[in-house]
């Protein structure tokens, strides 16, 4: 069994072009949300000792070994699913 080094390269693109759509999908969003977003802060709280003195914003996310590893091993999945797929339409093409 020969490997379509075309393919590969195909198969990789389209797997981060697909991951590179939906990072800016969610900064899309969270812009838009950030835009759009306006509080309600006379009726939220009834005293302004209620009130918080700091605000955090986003979230802590530590990446560490065990989730590089996954998100590489899933990076590598998707292609080789896209590889097998593409590999056989387009072994069923030529039978045709």
């Amino acid at each position: 069994m020969r490997i379509n080094k075309r393919l590969c390269v195909e198969s990789l693109l389209v797997t981060l072009s697909m991951i590179l759509g939906m990072i800016g999908w969610k900064v899309a969003q969270g812009m838009w949300m950030t835009a759009t977003y306006v509080p309600d802060m006379s009726e939220s709280y009834s005293s302004a000792t209620n009130m918080q003195t700091q605000v955090a914003f986003g979230a802590i996310v530590r990446w560490d070994v065990s989730m590089i590893l996954l998100y590489g091993a899933g990076l590598i999945l998707f292609a080789a699913v896209y590889y097998g797929i593409r590999s056989g339409l387009m072994r069923r093409k030529q039978r045709s």
